[in-house]
């Protein structure tokens, strides 16, 4: 299955069959000169690769546990992934 696009720059839509867990919980602030970015370290921002604030919901996480985010950012713990031979 092929990763979709919405009409938004860069908004993936997730039906891309693949399991990334994010474990920082704040963004890497970078300097460029005079300048300061912050890049997302969460895998939530919808403004990815730059930091957009949502990490926020990722501040009572559990590090032992796995957690899967809505559209409203409603988590839900995975409680299990099964996995099957190719």
């Amino acid at each position: 299955m092929c990763p979709q696009f919405d009409s938004g720059p860069r908004h993936l839509i997730l039906t891309m069959p693949r399991f990334v867990k994010f474990t920082q919980k704040e963004p890497m602030p970078i300097e460029i000169g005079e300048k300061k970015i912050w890049i997302c370290m969460c895998g939530l921002s919808d403004k990815f690769p730059y930091c957009s604030g949502k990490h926020k919901y990722t501040k009572d996480e559990d590090d032992n546990k796995n957690y899967i985010y809505d559209e409203n950012f409603n988590k839900k713990v995975i409680k299990s992934l099964e996995l099957e031979e190719e």
